[in-house]
């Protein structure tokens, strides 16, 4: 055995060996890694509250609504409809009538739905605007069952509750025990009858009475009132056209006034009744 190696720990010495950490540099690494960490927990803050600033400035709260192209739809319904999704979270600090952060397609989606539009368009307005453009299924008809009022189209079919009477439309006072199952409210045959009165009533006895109301009752008589102080009754299980014809005849003939009758009785044939 070589003398010159006197044992192990001699040559292990000269062996590469792993670097020692200095309990100072470790401080100094650990304490740089907070430091980052805070200043990075700081900015964050800084920067969500710069976002809120922006983002809930009154300057950019949608709170006008300008409304184009609509018949029946009013902006204080509209405002009164969108209320809630406007006032709604965003990323639990921001509001949803921010102009940089309001989406429009829900809205468009959430009018179409309550109204009953054929169509609804929300463009934003910077800073604050709706602009609302709408496209209304047509009325002719208010229907009223219940104490409630309902528009309906010359079809017949329901379009939308409405909170009160409109003058643009003729009344349908429905009496009937019959509840509405759909959206038809009237038949074909029921509604050809209606549209009847509707479309004869302006040739016939416009310039003599003004048509506010159709009363539908049970056996689908109908009681019409006028401005006159007295009703005309109807059978609406007869043929329309000779019956207003009727009536038209007795106002021409002009004997009879507001304060004589109750009501006109024109469902059989040539015989007209008074009471």
């Amino acid at each position: 055995m070589d003398r010159r190696i006197k044992n192990i720990d001699t040559w292990r010495k000269h062996l590469p060996q792993k670097p020692r950490r200095m309990p100072g540099a470790y401080y100094s690494q650990s304490r740089a890694k907070r430091y980052k960490r805070v200043v990075t927990i700081i900015w964050t803050i800084l920067i969500l509250f710069l976002l809120q600033s922006i983002f809930q400035a009154k300057i950019f709260k949608v709170d006008k609504i300008k409304l184009i192209n609509n018949k029946d739809l009013t902006v204080e319904e509209l405002s009164a409809t969108l209320a809630e999704p406007l006032s709604q979270s965003r990323f639990l600090i921001f509001k949803n009538d921010n102009y940089f952060l309001l989406k429009t397609k829900p809205l468009e989606e959430l009018l179409v739905n309550t109204y009953n539009l054929d169509e609804a368009q929300i463009a934003k307005k910077f800073p604050d605007t709706l602009k609302i453009t709408v496209k209304e299924k047509a009325s002719y008809f208010m229907w009223q069952k219940n104490g409630a009022l309902y528009l309906l189209d010359a079809k017949g079919f329901l379009n939308r509750q409405i909170e009160a009477p409109d003058s643009k439309y003729l009344l349908l006072e429905d009496r009937r025990e019959w509840q509405a199952t759909s959206d038809e409210i009237f038949s074909r045959e029921e509604v050809d009858k209606i549209n009847q009165i509707y479309l004869k009533w302006p040739e016939l006895i416009a310039d003599r009475l003004i048509l506010s109301k159709i009363a539908i009752n049970n056996d689908w008589t109908l009681d019409l009132y006028t401005n006159s102080g007295f009703y005309i009754k109807m059978d609406a299980k007869e043929d329309i056209v000779p019956q207003i014809e009727a009536l038209a005849r007795v106002l021409k003939a002009g004997t009879i006034s507001g304060g004589d009758i109750n009501y006109i009785d024109v469902r059989f044939g040539d015989k007209v009744y008074f009471k």
